[in-house]
């Protein structure tokens, strides 16, 4: 592969989050959900363009682009602020009191207590300006699902919250993404 990344409007970015505890709601489709369509919305609101992702059972990563006239940090703002309430909610339909108190006394290490619940850790935006860097990052996330801390599928391609299927096999994600070659020369 070999082109180099157009950054001539918004810049794309690595993006990563971890829910507080490193809990692993995401086991259950319910939550993993809840994810998929906060994503599914920001690409049909025209805020992102979505090139790949990973769900893990604790934890997120993506890489996207912001549309015009949409900043990354209000993205990721929006998005984690969308997904903490909609997560809380589901454990509340749940009977989770038990993650509910926990994500409550999250809130304690808090500096700024400005809410009842602490979901995620902060999310990490990462820059992506090389071609090296984006293939490193592309292989970091999909290689989550087959590493030995996890050991989710054998085949990355395989793992359901995933778009590895889309650049390792050509096949369709579980939702849909864009194509790099918007972003790529």
């Amino acid at each position: 592969m070999n082109f180099k990344i157009n950054n001539q409007s918004n810049n794309l970015y690595f993006l990563t989050s971890k829910i507080c505890g490193g809990k692993k709601i995401f086991f259950n489709p319910k939550y993993a959900k809840i994810i998929l369509d906060s994503w599914k919305f920001l690409r049909k609101e025209k805020r992102i363009k979505l090139y790949s992702f990973t769900i893990m059972p604790n934890h997120i990563h993506f890489i996207m682009k912001p549309c015009i006239n949409w900043a990354a940090s209000q993205i990721c703002f929006d998005f984690e602020s969308y997904t903490a309430h909609e997560i809380l909610k589901q454990l509340k339909r749940d009977s989770k009191e038990i993650l509910i108190d926990y994500f409550g006394k999250e809130v304690g290490k808090l500096k700024n207590k400005d809410r009842k619940h602490k979901i995620w850790q902060d999310i990490q935006a990462k820059n992506i300006e090389s071609e090296g860097f984006l293939i490193q990052k592309m292989e970091y996330i999909y290689s989550n699902a087959i590493n030995k801390g996890w050991q989710l599928v054998k085949d990355r391609a395989d793992y359901k919250y995933s778009s590895a299927c889309y650049y390792d096999k050509g096949k369709k994600p579980i939702i849909e993404i864009d194509d790099l070659g918007d972003v790529i020369n």
